[in-house]
């Protein structure tokens, strides 16, 4: 059987893998399932939007202001539970993360 932090690894490496443009990755959970089968990993991350056009073009301070605000509100962070098998450590799959 592999060890939490082993499983958190290889949800990290996935993450990586199959979400392009994630990164400031946080765990937020890891449970072990009742039947001890699978690790449930719980990962946050941020992706962002396109980069916004510089502030230093605005004509204005209030302009490069509201530049700078749309760029904070294209950045977003999304949570997903990526599954790892207990015994293997081979990987399950992710789906989005619910509360309950």
């Amino acid at each position: 059987m592999i060890e939490f932090d082993e499983a958190i690894r290889i949800a990290q490496q996935h993450v990586e893998k199959l979400v392009k443009g994630a990164r400031d990755l946080v765990l937020e959970g890891a449970l072990l399932s009742a039947d001890s089968s699978l690790y449930e990993i719980t990962l946050s991350y941020e992706l962002a939007g396109d980069a916004p056009p510089a502030s230093d073009n605005a004509p204005d301070p209030a302009a490069a202001n509201l530049i700078a605000l749309a760029a904070i509100m294209k950045k977003r962070r999304e949570c997903k539970v990526f599954f790892v098998d207990s015994h293997s450590g081979q990987f399950k799959g992710f789906k989005p993360y619910t509360e309950t």
